[in-house]
This record gives structure tokens, C-alpha cells and sequence, in this order.
């Protein structure tokens, strides 16, 4: 090693657990991802898909308030499901979920629109985080 390079330090950190994963659905065909929330972990979850190559459709959120998270315009679910409802030229987005919204009223919501329970895979990051660490 010279003067000039750095060693390599390797961390266990949310991120490091999120791309292989992420590197994962990309190898299954998935191209791009919805996060929902906007807190600690889904700004983790953001800097995750930068590094990887799965690309962000938008990012959802529970507080109808919010409009914007990390700089990128955030929608409701119910403004998203319209939206997606009306567009059926998404195929294979994931929804990477990070707050604790509850599983089946998210899944129930989901399921209301037949192309939209079809394309779309939610995946839980506290579940992957949980299984990782």
C-alpha cells in the first residue's frame, strides 16, 4: 500500500445489507422502485439505489403534507394508485416499503387495482435488515 491509498474499512450498515439485495431484484428484472416513507430509512434506502442499478419511480408517503423528500417530489398512496392505475406501461417496479405501515392494509390497498398488484413487488426493509443482521 502506498502513502496515498486509503484502506478499504467495511462496515455492516443498513446500506451494505440493501444492495446485494437490491443487486438481487435487478438480476429478477426489476428496473425501477418506489420507496415509501420518508424517514431515516428510506433516505438509507435512496442512497442504496443510487449505488445500484435499479432507478427511483417516486417515493410515497402517509402525510399528505410532505412534497418533497431528498429532492424528489413525493406522492400519497391514493395519488400514486390513481396515477399508476390510468399508466399501464410500468411493469415490474418494487415497492421497497420502510415504514411500519401495517403489511395487510398496505397489501389490501395495493390489491384494489388488478395491473397494479400484478406489476408491482413490495418488499419490506426492515424485514431484509432483520434476516441480515
Amino acid at each position: 500500500m502506498t502513502v496515498f491509498e486509503r484502506p478499504k474499512i467495511t462496515t455492516n450498515t443498513p446500506k451494505n445489507y440493501l444492495l446485494p439485495n437490491l443487486t438481487d431484484l435487478y438480476h429478477q428484472g426489476k428496473r425501477k422502485a418506489i420507496i415509501y416513507g420518508t424517514n431515516q430509512l428510506a433516505e438509507i434506502t435512496y442512497l442504496s439505489l443510487l449505488d445500484s442499478s435499479i432507478k427511483l419511480y417516486s417515493i410515497l408517503t402517509d402525510d399528505p403534507s410532505k412534497k418533497k423528500f431528498l429532492g424528489q417530489q413525493v406522492l400519497t398512496l391514493s395519488e400514486f394508485t390513481q396515477e399508476y392505475s390510468e399508466n399501464l406501461s410500468y411493469k415490474n417496479l418494487i415497492l421497497l416499503c420502510t415504514t411500519d405501515t401495517d403489511k395487510e392494509k398496505l397489501s389490501k390497498e395495493i390489491s384494489k387495482y388488478k395491473n397494479i398488484k400484478n406489476n408491482l413487488k413490495i418488499i419490506y426493509i426492515d424485514d431484509i435488515l432483520k434476516t441480515s443482521i
